[in-house]
């Protein structure tokens, strides 16, 4: 594998199973709006998938849930009767439609011989191609060409540009290409929008759209621009949710038809987040630049994004294609157009999961976003915050305090799983996890102003509901916390889960010391805070008093802690039941095991604070316990093996959370046609520079002890830390730190292979690891 190579995913498979899993590998997004990269010759399957961010409708979830054998301690079929549809994503009218009609008959892969068939992803570029022949029963070949992008730069706007070739033939050719109106979501074939009106000429195509439960307007154009070969014909033909021009070509064998299709999207939604505009307007700029023009603008934006981003790995390719493929899509999906909505745990790529955000974005792919563009870190924490006036009623439908994100969160905030999901009250570390993201910004940022404005508001009604949550147990001054999951959710009533009372244990506490730095800041922000929220003085010794109080279960002996009361108890899991591993959440309830990492998975986010000795036994008692049934137990797996110095094992780990959308084979579970695994696209950033690179941050502390897998000659990225530009090369116990921009006259404290340090702009540090 070339080192050109590992800025290039190529896909060669034909088979339906290789294409399905393709259409979400090779999705273009920009963070406005996604297109899914289903080919567009080929008929069967999924439909063609089109989303903007935040556009939700509904669908009926309760007719989604599979088939099993097994019990699913996490449905309450109590719900079940009264179950309506849920909020999902709308899988919008798709602006991609093309037909290729040669001698009266479509152009289609199940019509006909395909060869030389290739797929390309230019991940420096973001731009997905795909070439191939094909072969008509009458021996006519015809070789087509498809390249498109999601404009980065430009929230409204894609674009697509297509040839076909006849190669052993002259003749008429017929492209019909339009916008089409009669798709329905993937996920149960539900009808989720109207179409309203049409309308089209030539080389121009209209489609309006209204949703049908939450009545949201979308707005679809597009201008084919003919831009080699001459057209016969250019007209426009409006159909039932159907409007496309048809252009017809009369080409010699050789000669060329290449059409540009400028695609432009836009929703009523768009209000909301300050990014409205006129189709009209956005197509009629894009036409007067041209392809080409855009092109070059969008290749620029990615160029900027990657100098920051890209982690550099020396010595093994397959590891830096996996790695750059996962961030490319991160980057895609980021935010950049509102400061109200976060990152789907599909990121733009599917609509399974409905489109919703889980903690997985807090822990998973907000960090590769922290240390490089802070802001969009903290637009997905603003969208918390916004989400807090949702929270407040969860909670207060529980009959709890304060406010309870939701578990699978909508545009709003709102919870997008029915009742008949345990989750929805039982996952309550979600508060946890919210808290647990904002302290880390605020730490690597020193943005004392959000925390004042925002991030307190958070943490005050998080620690409100926890503390209204908690059950005082029989013994003067404990608390625990009763029927809820940890990450594991193999075991979803569980009584004092440690990951969820750890979460709840340093969010009580956080609450507490933020307000008193608020108030030691600054008495007016303080007064301002207090009046606010309406802060009873008694609060802070409450939640510091239940913070104290909450139960562990620790065995000093063996230094492992109790995952869950009654954990020891469970039967000892049975041989065969990892192997069953691929199957619908076979049930891991009555034994000692694990859907994925509980008690390790709270170590690795809290892991300065705890001793090798007793990460160490944890490790070793949990480790083999786990189905690894999540995306998400890979990078946590991988960050503990570095912990425990097993590097082989954390390699492999990494190269799991990395590449399974590209190698389906490393997990066996072959669901990447569902959507990008974003908590494993996130979780390669974290494995490569949290994990082998060691980086770590405290409230005043930036830590960098790396330590790099027997392949990796060495490993390079940059980093934000406090305003600061800071690029980092190791090679192998060689560590280099420089500092290249920060704030003139400021400084920040480091340790680096174990060596504390005062740096400032200009710095390079030099130092061996300690080991």
């Amino acid at each position: 594998m070339s080192l050109d190579e590992t800025w290039v995913v190529t896909k060669t498979d034909t088979s339906a199973s290789a294409i399905e899993s393709a259409n979400t590998v090779f999705t273009v997004s920009n963070g406005y709006l996604s297109l899914k990269g289903n080919l567009l010759e080929y008929r069967k399957g999924a439909m063609p998938s089109t989303i903007v961010n935040g556009v939700f409708d509904l669908a009926d979830m309760v007719a989604f849930i599979r088939p099993t054998k097994h019990e699913r301690r996490y449905l309450d079929p109590e719900y079940f009767d009264g179950a309506e549809p849920s909020p999902s994503v709308a899988n919008l009218p798709n602006p991609l439609f093309t037909q290729v009609i040669i001698d009266g008959k479509e152009l289609s892969f199940t019509r006909g011989r395909i060869s030389n068939f290739k797929q390309n992803y230019n991940l420096k570029s973001a731009v997905y191609s795909y070439s191939f022949d094909h072969e008509s029963p009458d021996g006519k070949i015809t070789h087509i060409e498809m390249e498109r992008f999601a404009a980065i730069g430009k929230a409204h706007i894609a674009m697509m540009r297509y040839t076909i070739q006849p190669v052993n033939y002259s003749g008429e050719v017929i492209v019909r290409a339009g916008i089409d109106g009669r798709v329905k979501s993937n996920l149960k074939g539900d009808q989720q929008f109207d179409v309203i009106e049409t309308s089209g000429a030539a080389g121009e195509c209209r489609l309006t759209a209204k949703t049908r439960a939450r009545g949201i307007l979308a707005e679809i154009g597009i201008s084919n621009r003919v831009v080699e070969g001459s057209e016969t014909m250019n007209r426009a033909v409006m159909e039932d949710s159907l409007v496309y021009n048809v252009l017809a070509f009369n080409p010699k064998q050789g000669e060329k038809i290449t059409i540009d299709r400028h695609i432009a999207i836009a929703c009523s939604e768009d209000a909301r987040h300050g990014v409205t505009c006129s189709i009209d307007e956005e197509l009629g700029k894009s036409t007067d630049v041209g392809y080409e023009a855009e092109l070059a603008s969008h290749c620029e934006n990615w160029a900027r994004m990657w100098e920051q981003a890209d982690v550099k790995i020396e010595g093994n390719n397959l590891a830096q294609l996996y790695l750059r493929f996962c961030l490319m899509h991160v980057l895609s999906a980021a935010p950049r157009y509102t400061d109200k909505l976060s990152v789907p745990c599909k990121l733009l790529t599917g609509e399974y999961y409905q489109g919703t955000t889980f903690y997985d974005t807090d822990l998973y792919i907000e960090p590769f976003y922290l240390f490089n563009f802070p802001s969009l870190a903290k637009t997905c924490i603003n969208y918390r915050y916004f989400g807090l006036e949702n929270g407040r009623k969860i909670a207060s439908d529980l009959g709890y305090k304060g406010a309870k994100f939701a578990w699978q969160a909508g545009p709003y905030g709102e919870e997008c799983l029915g009742k008949w999901w345990r989750f929805t009250h039982t996952n309550i570390h979600i508060d946890g996890d919210v808290a647990y993201s904002l302290m880390q910004y605020i730490w690597a940022t020193g943005d004392f102003n959000f925390l004042a404005e925002k991030g307190i508001d958070i943490l005050v009604e998080s620690a409100r509901f926890y503390a209204s949550r908690s059950t005082p147990g029989p013994k003067a001054g404990t608390y625990s916390l009763v029927n809820v999951a940890g990450p594991d959710e193999g075991h979803c009533e569980s009584t004092n889960n440690f990951y969820t009372n750890l979460l709840a244990k340093r969010t009580l506490q956080w609450t507490a010391e933020s307000l008193e730095k608020i108030k030691a800041k600054d008495e007016r922000i303080y007064s301002q805070v207090v009046s606010r929220l309406s802060i009873d003085k008694s609060e802070p010794q409450e939640w510091e008093a239940v913070a104290d109080g909450l139960v562990f279960y620790f065995d000093p002996e063996s230094k492992v802690y109790e995952q869950c009361e009654g954990f020891y108890n469970l039967l000892p899991a049975p041989p065969d039941l990892l192997a069953n591993r691929a199957e619908w959440f076979v049930t891991v309830f009555p034994y000692q095991a694990l859907n994925q990492p509980d008690v390790v998975m709270a170590m690795v986010m809290f892991r300065d604070q705890f001793d090798y000795e007793t990460k160490r036994a944890n490790w070793e008692f949990y480790k083999d316990k786990s189905m690894n049934f999540s995306s998400m137990s890979f990078v946590i797996n991988s960050m503990m093996a570095v912990e425990m110095d097993e590097m082989d094992y954390a390699y492999e780990q990494f190269l799991i959370s990395a590449g399974e959308d590209l190698d389906e084979e490393l997990t066996g579970r072959k669901d990447t046609a569902q959507g990008i695994h974003g908590t494993a696209s996130g979780g390669a950033w974290m494995a490569a520079v949290l994990g082998f690179g060691g980086v770590l941050v405290s409230e005043d502390t930036l830590y960098i002890t790396p330590k790099l897998p027997n392949k990796w000659k060495s490993l390079s990225f940059n980093l934000i830390y406090r305003g600061f530009k800071l690029k980092v090369r190791i090679e192998g116990s060689d560590v280099e730190i420089a500092v290249t921009e920060g704030r003139e006259g400021d400084s920040f404290n480091a340790v680096v292979g174990g060596n504390k340090v005062l740096l400032k702009t200009g710095d390079t540090f030099r130092t061996k690891t300690q080991q």
